[in-house]
């Protein structure tokens, strides 16, 4: 009789605690802890992009992009135009001929032909890629420094404007900041504790620096269409390998008559904001290319669009 209690009062047990435990609610399985994600912060918005880029807009083909500069060279000449005699028109209409077939004549096709590779070694090599129906327009204004036009499918979507130093000794810290005054604060990308480049946006717009002075002497503010990076992989099917960019030492220009030659660095601030004289290209593709050269002092001025004044702190950097 004992053992018959003994044994039912540990079934009670038994089933009491079972009844227990699963009445307790059940904590689920601790997940394994994760690393933060790391966030990464879009560029500043700045209104300034849309003012630097000026009435071309994204999506215009090649032959827009030329007919805008024709325009805009031959509304440079019309004042000089009035009142001159027979002959000294004839030949300032030829000059301003002259520069309008230069502007047409840098047009190139990146077909992956010898004679349109000439700018892959040069700062704008990066730039663009052969055998994807890419091409390319140059214009220099009277100061020297030169603007790129890339299209993709005959569309324009990305501009390089390139600051030539001269040999100044400016660094990527120092141009930035004077940058920073017109566009606001970027952001920064560093490569250690070294400025890398520094970036901007607004809605259809990417800007950001490449430093090219270490061999080209130049400073580059390079505007993407937004829309057309996010489709790169899919426009750009052929992609090949690079070839070995050329190493050019960095050449100062001769200063303008008026100029003295002592310091190199004297007008730098002058070099930073714009008021560059006249510089001398140091890139590869340079040599071979057409380019603008006025042929008297009076050199037609940079395109203006409506907006722009004189004292931009571009100087003649944006159109």
């Amino acid at each position: 009789m004992r053992k018959l209690l003994a044994v039912g009062l540990v079934s009670f047990v038994t089933s009491a605690v079972a009844l227990s435990g699963a009445s307790q609610p059940r904590r689920p399985p601790r997940a394994p802890r994760r690393p933060p994600v790391a966030v990464v912060a879009e560029p500043p918005i700045s209104p300034r992009i849309a003012q630097e880029l000026g009435t071309l807009r994204w999506g215009i083909n090649h032959e827009q992009v030329l007919e805008y500069f024709r325009q805009t060279i031959r509304a440079s000449y019309t004042p000089r135009l009035r009142n001159l005699g027979q002959v000294e028109r004839y030949r300032l209409v030829e000059q301003r001929d002259a520069e309008v077939r230069a502007v047409e004549r840098t047009y190139v096709e990146f077909d992956g032909t010898p004679a349109r590779r000439r700018w892959d070694t040069s700062f704008i090599g990066d730039e663009y890629t052969h055998n994807n129906n890419e091409a390319m327009l140059v214009y220099e204004d009277n100061r020297g420094n030169r603007e790129f036009f890339f299209f993709i499918n005959d569309r324009l979507w990305k501009r390089v404007q390139a600051r030539n130093t001269a040999g100044a000794s400016i660094n990527l810290d120092d141009f930035t900041t004077q940058l920073e005054t017109i566009f606001g604060a970027g952001r920064r990308v560093m490569d250690g504790a070294r400025l890398r480049t520094v970036e901007w946006r607004d809605d259809t717009t990417r800007l950001h620096i490449v430093d090219a002075t270490t061999f080209y002497n130049a400073f580059c503010l390079i505007y993407e269409e937004s829309a057309t990076v996010a489709q790169l992989p899919t426009l750009r099917r052929n992609v090949a390998p690079r070839a070995t960019r050329t190493t050019i030492a960095a050449t100062p220009s001769t200063p303008e008559t008026g100029h003295t030659t002592g310091d190199a660095n004297a007008d730098i601030v002058d070099r930073i904001t714009g008021k560059i004289r006249r510089v001398q290209n140091s890139d590869a593709g340079a040599a071979a290319s057409a380019t603008i050269r006025p042929g008297t002092p009076a050199a037609p001025a940079a395109p203006v669009d409506a907006g722009r004044t004189d004292d931009d702190p571009l100087g003649g950097l944006g159109f």
